[in-house]
């Protein structure tokens, strides 16, 4: 797969779903697109004061230091855009998302671009749809969609969505990644302390899902859609 870009919604999402692949993958770049610190920095949501945090500028900014510390172990590159995540009500458009990823792609060496398939949660369908934009025009790379930790422990979520998929590109047979739960992840996923907080609150999911084997599904434009 050579030098990898992983696009990630939130600041933790790559890791869990990609965290073995990008340790055997140093120099790798991680682009987040949901890490913009809201104008309402004092603002409180649920989902941050489960996290144990006062306000949204605290929150965020904790949260870009967890990523950081956890890209660090893996030998990865974080780079964050000033995009807002759904709880803070800020609204954008597929086409500035895309936009910047482009300009991201841009000036960033990789061979292989990951993304989410964007399952449930609309930033992660968000970011899932303008990747899909970038592989139309953007140069020669191997594309590949990552199963979103979670959300893809849903019924029928995943099927749904690759089925989606398959009427407008080629999607290969999915690929699990053969080097397992490395040591290294495992650090990596306890640096989002806030976050393992916030799941394993009353009625929330827990992080057991992000241990185990991430999956991905090769996907490439129908060549007739390139002419």
């Amino acid at each position: 797969m050579g030098r990898l870009l992983v696009i990630s919604p939130h600041l933790d999402d790559a890791v869990f779903a990609c965290g073995d692949l990008l340790a055997s993958h140093p120099g790798s770049t991680v682009v987040t697109v949901f890490a913009g610190i809201p104008d309402e920095a004092t603002m409180l949501t649920e989902w941050d004061a489960t996290c144990g945090y006062l306000n949204a500028r605290q929150a965020v900014l904790s949260r870009r230091r967890e990523d950081e510390t956890a890209l660090h172990m893996l030998a990865a590159r974080p780079v964050w855009l000033s995009f807002c995540d759904a709880q803070y009500a800020r609204c954008c458009r597929i086409l500035d998302v895309s936009r910047r990823l482009r300009g991201v792609l841009k000036d960033t060496t990789c061979d292989t671009v990951l993304f989410p398939l964007g399952l449930f949660h609309s930033d992660h369908e968000l970011a899932h749809r303008a990747a899909l934009l970038l592989m139309h025009d953007a140069r020669p790379l191997r594309w590949l969609c990552y199963e979103d930790t979670f959300y893809r422990c849903i019924p029928v979520l995943v099927q749904q969505r690759v089925a989606q998929l398959t009427e407008a590109y080629e999607v290969a047979a999915p690929v699990l990644n053969a080097s397992g739960l490395t040591a290294a992840k495992r650090r990596a996923i306890h640096c989002y302390r806030s976050q393992l907080r916030g799941l394993s609150s009353a009625g929330r999911p827990g992080h057991l899902d992000a241990f185990k084997p991430e999956r991905y599904w090769p996907l490439c434009v129908h060549e007739e859609a390139t002419h």
